[in-house]
């Protein structure tokens, strides 16, 4: 059999749960975070540093898949897994919806053989218990009743009494509908009692990884390649005791000739996780790593590409804020420039992917939620969302209008202060000039800064000497003689601007872009808005606490 795989995801794929017993299909989308090219790497990776060339056999080898929440992993894992399958003898393992189990090594086992024993040839249909274990399982039995060991084990504790220790007992693992059924509930029973002291324990363990590999090899003989690969998921999310318990108990079986096993964690969380067991003080990331042969960490996505994926990308699009009857400013077409946007704010103040999702939520909410003929500066709420996530003491500060910092004798600016902090700089606005005269532009859509619109309009918006200013009525390339005022003012510069960029035969570029972003922001009229309407609209979203789901999609 080719031992190639096209990893292509570039299609949405729908892939049945591994719940027992469970009819549900999961739909995994198209893989916007680019991940496949990872899947391929690893792949040959792993195959590669888990074969012996002196000997001519496969090993065995862990590897911790680290990635932050947001990030991916499940997505990353079942669509890989799913594309091994066509190879390689595969089981994948969702450790967080199994936590109810007492057993973590029996959950692991009892998943491995049900869904090897689904890709063995189909004269391969009982499970049988290698001779070693008959005595032991015959100590065990008569603790457990006999429907619930026939039922979960297809083993009859009866017949296990009237054996012989050579002789095999097995029958299928499949219930009266012919479907597998779950061991877990019964086979962690029987293994309580099994390993009740040490030597009992190495014993079973030992007589269980046989097990295993006989069922991987039966795989392999169906027509699949070495190595088998064992995916486990979902650890972070486990509670502390469980999850520390899992590790600890799965490391013995970690050492199976010819099988690599995949541990998906965030290995931050985790952390925190075997803290609250063993201490605060406990050094917590090297007890991890004895754990693994080595880690990979899947690299933060793009935040335009992570948003595309979580977020209800269509409720930023012009035309859903049309039908709401409300003014979103910058003006934007579709959702794709208003995205960017609030990409440039996120990824300027150096936030998580989960802030950056859950932030970007909060704003979709504020949106969907204000009262007709609203008017909306999307930076200006997104930039506070951005700062109260990052320092609630300077947010409260901000919009007390009461900023004040001192480097010496000397007052530092709002401005200042934030562009020192954060990364404003090289961050780009995307504005349409579509409404104002389109002479000297080569397309509708221009450039401005992130660092002018700090500036020039949210430092400004926020400073209790300045506040809210009127606007007048000119309009580009008109004056109606009115007393010039700071708008007025924005202008004569901008129109000085176009009459310096006709002259030369340029075209509208740079600081002109940076000018017509003010002036759109004056005339959009967002800016006679008061400070406590921006504050109370991040208060009332901050009080929503969105509870981590599945990485679906990501």
């Amino acid at each position: 059999m080719t031992d190639t795989i096209d990893f292509d995801w570039t299609e949405k794929l729908e892939i049945k749960s591994n719940v027992s017993a469970s009819k549900l299909i999961e739909t995994f989308p198209e893989d916007k975070l680019e991940r496949a090219k990872y899947a391929k790497f690893l792949t040959k990776y792993l195959k590669s540093t888990s074969y012996d060339d002196s000997t001519s056999t496969h090993l065995n080898y862990v590897l911790n898949l680290n990635s932050e929440w947001g990030a991916g992993k499940s997505y990353f894992l079942r669509r890989w897994a799913n594309d091994l399958k066509t190879q390689h003898p595969v089981a994948y393992i969702d450790a967080w919806k199994q936590d109810y189990s007492e057993d973590p090594l029996m959950t692991v086992i009892s998943s491995m053989i049900s869904q090897l024993s689904d890709q063995a040839p189909k004269s391969v249909t009982a499970f049988k218990p290698p001779k070693k274990l008959i005595g032991l399982l015959k100590a065990a039995a008569p603790a457990v009743a006999r429907g619930v060991t026939k039922r979960y084990l297809g083993i009859d504790p009866v017949k296990i009494m009237e054996s012989d220790d050579e002789e095999e007992i097995g029958e299928n693992i499949k219930d009266e509908n012919g479907n597998p059924i779950d061991m877990g509930v019964a086979a962690s029973k029987i293994v309580e009692n099994l390993i009740s002291d040490h030597d009992a324990k190495s014993k079973a363990i030992e007589s269980l990884k046989v097990t295993v590999g006989l069922w991987v090899k039966s795989v392999i003989e169906n027509g699949k390649n070495s190595p088998a690969f064992i995916f486990i998921d979902e650890l972070d999310r486990c509670r502390p005791s469980y999850a520390v318990e899992m590790l600890e108990t799965i490391k013995h079986i970690f050492d199976i000739p010819g099988v690599i096993f995949v541990v998906a964690t965030d290995t931050e969380q985790l952390q925190h996780a075997v803290k609250a067991i063993y201490g605060e003080g406990f050094d917590a990331r090297t007890y991890l790593a004895r754990f693994f042969d080595s880690r990979f960490s899947l690299k933060s996505p793009n935040f335009n590409n992570l948003l595309e994926v979580h977020c209800q990308k269509q409720k930023l699009s012009k035309e859903h804020f049309d039908e709401l009857d409300i003014l979103v400013w910058p003006e934007n077409e579709g959702y794709k420039l208003m995205m960017d946007n609030i990409t440039a704010v996120l990824s300027s103040f150096h936030l998580s992917t989960r802030a950056a999702i859950q932030i970007t939520e909060k704003v979709i909410a504020i949106t969907s939620n204000l009262d007709k003929n609203s008017k909306l500066d999307m930076l200006m709420l997104t930039t506070l969302l951005c700062i109260r996530e990052k320092d609630e003491e300077l947010y409260e500060e901000i919009l007390s209008l009461n900023f004040i910092k001192l480097n010496g004798d000397k007052s530092i600016t709002l401005d200042n202060y934030l562009s020192a902090r954060f990364s404003f700089e090289a961050k780009e606005i995307l504005i349409n000039f579509n409404k104002i005269n389109k002479t000297y532009f080569e397309t509708n859509i221009y450039y401005s800064d992130l660092s002018f619109y700090i500036k020039n309009i949210f430092a400004p918006f926020f400073d209790s000497k300045c506040g809210p200013t009127k606007i007048t009525s000119w309009a580009l390339g008109s004056n109606q003689g009115r007393e010039q005022t700071k708008e007025d003012k924005v202008l004569e510069e901008l129109r000085s601007l176009y009459r310096d960029a006709r002259n030369n035969g340029d075209r509208v570029k740079g600081d002109c872009a940076n000018k017509i972003l003010e002036f759109l922001n004056i005339r959009s009229q967002v800016n006679l808005l008061r400070p406590q309407f921006y504050k109370d609209l991040v208060e009332i979203a901050s009080a929503i606490d969105w509870i981590d789901d599945e990485e679906v999609g990501e």
